[in-house]
């Protein structure tokens, strides 16, 4: 048996599938309930890989011929982002938490011009809906920043980790064609 049918066998079992969706769960809800203590941690891995990213561009500069400056300045740039992110994550958490804030409700503007334009054709409540959103949350979001850096950017990891658990546990209950 090679190496990629044993992977399928694995992957393809809805019993394993069913139980790592139920240690999903189990961890996002347990995130969900500190999302503070995610969001730094994700912050300090994320400056971790910026630093390794880094010093891959310094060897690529080192090591091969062409676009050596190029290399050299992103793979500097990397590092300092990366060594920031490790010695200062909770400034870092701050101000990726404002540029969340800010990024919403740039979108929800651009969401709601986009929904006025096309306000007659299909769906243009849905956007204009989509548009209201964004924009209530990232007032939400700027407004309270700094104090909403204590709690968004782990939120938003905890719900993804449930929503994903919960699709593998759904994707793990249907059953199997033989």
């Amino acid at each position: 048996m090679n190496a990629e049918s044993k992977v399928n066998r694995v992957v393809g079992n809805s019993w394993f599938a069913a139980i790592l969706a139920v240690l999903e769960l189990i961890l996002g809800f347990l995130m969900l309930s500190f999302p503070f203590i995610l969001g730094a941690a994700a912050i300090w891995v994320a400056g971790f890989a910026l630093i390794v990213i880094g010093l891959v561009h310094i060897w690529n500069c080192v090591s091969r011929r062409g676009h050596r400056i190029w290399n050299l300045i992103s793979g500097c740039l990397y590092i300092v982002a990366g060594s920031v992110m490790v010695l200062l994550p909770l400034a870092s958490l701050s101000l990726i938490t404002l540029i969340i804030g800010l990024a919403l409700l740039v979108g929800g503007i651009l969401r709601l011009i986009v929904a006025i334009s096309m306000c007659r054709q299909i769906g243009s409540a849905w956007r204009f809906f989509n548009a209201i959103v964004s924009l209530i949350l990232g007032a939400m979001v700027v407004w309270s920043w700094p104090a909403s850096s204590l709690w968004l950017v782990g939120t938003i990891i905890a719900i993804e980790m449930i929503f994903s658990g919960w699709s593998l546990l759904f994707i793990s209950l249907v059953p199997k064609e033989k």
